[in-house]
């Protein structure tokens, strides 16, 4: 394998930043919904890490591992999901992930690997794959990118991380599925996407890995690329995303992210969206997988794993703004999803996150 590396070398101190949660308060985390699609991704409080930018000639192979292995690796903390990216500038590799078929990854496409599965890139025949976690702690070789000859074998790789927070309970990464594939340029794909990949491109190609810029760049390009998924494949998918689109159920639920903390039941949801109680539970259930009322808990929970995390609020604070006027109501819902209740949860968050990664 030849590779001409020029990455950053790895190091906890990298990923991890102080975090001031007096600085936030509910109106801070509770701003105004536009729809539930935007709700959900805002929440997912999306950071990025280029790991690195490299170009290799035939055959080579490079071994990601699984998200429990990639979290050690990067020193990101348990309770934060890793998401490896790949963006090929040039060329082209095949990925073999676990659990799917081979996939072709060709010149500008992404793919995104939201499994927390290991998976392999590769191109030519080659027994061996060198891992990933050797190549970051690899400062042999350096050569800039630019330098690098092309021809039709050269892949060009841009590889890095997304690093999404505040994830319990999120309807939209449970929805994604395990990899996402998308393409960066041509005539049919989102301009916004289209733009951001080609600006990470040159911020990169100037050697500005962990600028201001190229940082602000990868969270959008996590958000641009979510959101051409479902642009793209959205209708084509039962669940969350196929929901959005539904006039009536997707009604109901931009209500319950515009305030979750209201005194739903079955009855008022299909009120608001002129159902009948019984219709609306049953199209409800068929769309999303699960009850109306299932929907709401979650949601709310969701809304309080964040609150608990980036709040001082009071537990009967927190319990009011999701529409529970008992703490102890609260806390044996929160328990009952969370598998913790919410004081010794928010402590060991805490703990977690007092130096938590950041891109």
């Amino acid at each position: 394998m030849s590779a001409n590396i020029s990455c950053i070398n790895v190091s906890p101190d990298h990923f991890h930043c102080r975090y001031d949660h007096s600085a936030l308060s509910s109106e801070t985390m509770l701003s105004p919904v536009t729809s539930p699609f935007e709700d959900a991704l805002a929440a997912l409080r999306i950071s990025g890490s280029v790991l690195l930018h490299e170009c290799y000639r035939p055959p080579w192979a490079i071994e990601v591992p699984d998200e429990r292995q990639l979290q050690k690796l990067l020193g990101a903390k348990s309770d934060v999901r890793v998401l490896p990216f790949h963006l090929v500038r040039h060329g082209s590799f095949v990925l073999h992930h676990d659990g799917l078929e081979p996939i072709d990854i060709e010149t500008n496409d992404v793919v995104i690997c939201t499994g927390g599965k290991r998976h392999r890139m590769a191109f030519g025949a080659t027994s061996e794959a060198v891992s990933l976690a050797d190549i970051l702690s690899s400062q042999a070789n350096q050569r800039e990118v630019a330098s690098v000859a092309r021809d039709k074998r050269t892949t060009e790789l841009i590889c890095g991380v997304f690093l999404l927070r505040s994830v319990p309970l999120n309807p939209m990464l449970a929805a994604l599925p395990p990899v996402l594939k998308l393409r960066t340029a041509g005539d049919d794909v989102s301009p916004l996407l289209m733009r951001v990949a080609e600006s990470l491109g040159e911020e990169l190609a100037l050697g500005h890995r962990s600028s201001f810029m190229a940082l602000r760049l990868l969270e959008v390009f996590c958000a641009a690329a979510i959101s051409e998924h479902r642009r793209a494949e959205g209708q084509h998918m039962p669940g969350w995303f196929k929901a959005l689109d539904d006039p009536k159920i997707g009604s109901a639920m931009a209500r319950i992210h515009q305030n979750p903390g209201a005194p739903w039941t079955v009855a008022l949801l299909a009120e608001a969206v002129a159902m009948s109680p019984s219709r609306f539970a049953a199209r409800f259930r068929e769309t999303t997988r699960q009850s109306a009322m299932a929907y709401v808990t979650r949601w709310r929970m969701s809304v309080a794993c964040r609150l608990l995390r980036e709040t001082e609020l009071a537990l009967p604070e927190i319990a009011a703004e999701i529409g529970y006027q008992d703490t102890a109501a609260f806390s044996r819902a929160f328990k009952a999803l969370v598998g913790q209740s919410p004081s010794p949860w928010r402590q060991e968050t805490r703990l977690r996150s007092n130096t938590f990664p950041a891109a």
